[in-house]
């Protein structure tokens, strides 16, 4: 039985058998579940070719007690940040991120984040709990609605790590993609880590063609772990060694943040290009990226997303000044690297990555 789950997270076989005791006709499970995800209504006296009694009892069994946005920030360049405040006084908060090229939701799938990461405001804030299917789908139906979208992005980017709240995840996962609820292609939803050990084979097996988002930052495994605590169980050869071999997942990229002084010089560039073609360097050396091109000759590289850092209060890091990064990206590409560099969107709302604190004061380290 899944009565005390949240009914946003029912699949059409839970719905099955939550509604047969009221001996209602099979054809109204796939009602049902229409106007909860296809059409993103969450009030079922909205649901009109329902029957009114059975409204009712959906109504009385099964209460929708997700909660609106408490409170929206605009940004300067078009971004909107929402806040969510659960009945349990949970707090957690969803971007959108409008383009020419399409909207992007950014939605959290953890109030706060135990990994504290050093760079990162979100991080030190703590975990307060993982957020349920229902609660990471009702962060995208609500903005959806709320910015009149019809087609978007899935970032699974917000607070939180996704695979540290797998099975919930996996829920909201198999909703989108359902081709009777929002139908979401695959490859239009990317799931961010920063690598838990065996989950990321398992995301590929359990959520096929969904793209993966690698928060891999450093190149050497001593800074990697003294910056980011949760990845010294799962070290840099391990880590690569599961995602070259799981099979099924959609495009993989490499998010990489510049922290100026810190991980931004040449041996960086150089580490970061291997890297991206799937082999942990053995040694941190220069090399002119023409070697590294020549190398890896005939070799299928990554995506390496270049990401300017977005400073906190209480937190020491600043960003690689743009001509320093531009020379970054430009070594990767010579060495063969599809690389990007992707500006801050969002910074003047703290809306940004790492900067989403739930309305809570930032962190002082």
């Amino acid at each position: 039985m899944v009565r005390d789950s949240e009914p946003l997270s029912f699949s059409p076989e839970d719905w099955q058998r939550e509604i047969a005791p009221f001996d209602q006709e099979g054809y109204r499970v796939q009602q049902l579940y229409s106007w909860l995800h296809s059409r993103r209504v969450l009030d079922y006296g909205r649901m009109t070719n329902l029957p009114r009694q059975l409204r009712q009892i959906l109504e009385r069994q099964f209460p929708l007690k997700l909660t609106d946005s408490t409170h929206r920030a605009k940004g300067s360049d078009g971004a909107a940040k929402h806040l969510f405040c659960a009945a349990d006084a949970a707090r957690y908060e969803a971007v959108f991120l409008p383009s020419r090229s399409g909207a992007s939701l950014c939605v959290s799938t953890q109030a706060g984040c135990s990994f504290n990461c050093s760079f990162c405001a979100t991080g030190a804030l703590g975990l307060t709990r993982n957020l349920t299917a229902g609660e990471i789908l009702h962060q995208v139906y609500y903005l959806a609605n709320d910015h009149k979208l019809a087609s978007y992005r899935v970032l699974l980017m917000g607070m939180g790590e996704p695979l540290a709240n797998f099975q919930q995840v996996l829920r909201a996962l198999k909703h989108l993609v359902h081709p009777e609820g929002q139908a979401c292609s695959p490859r239009r939803i990317t799931v961010s880590t920063v690598g838990i050990r065996g989950r990321i084979s398992l995301l590929a097996r359990e959520a096929p063609g969904v793209e993966l988002a690698l928060s891999l930052h450093f190149t050497e495994d001593g800074q990697r772990q003294r910056h980011i605590p949760a990845a010294r169980p799962f070290p840099l050869v391990d880590l690569f060694d599961e995602l070259i071999t799981s099979n099924g997942l959609g495009k993989v990229t490499l998010e990489y943040v510049l922290l100026d002084g810190v991980n931004d010089s040449q041996e960086d560039a150089a580490a970061l290009a291997t890297l991206a073609y799937g082999v942990v360097p053995r040694q941190r050396k220069t090399v002119p990226p023409s070697r590294l091109r020549n190398r890896f000759r005939g070799f299928n590289a990554y995506h390496v997303n270049l990401i300017e850092y977005n400073p906190s209060p209480g937190l020491k890091f600043l960003p690689t000044p743009y001509p320093k990064a531009e020379s970054f990206q430009n070594y990767l590409k010579a060495s063969g690297v599809n690389a990007t560099y992707r500006r801050s969107r969002g910074s003047d709302i703290a809306a940004a990555c790492g900067m989403l604190v739930a309305g809570k004061d930032r962190p002082k380290k």
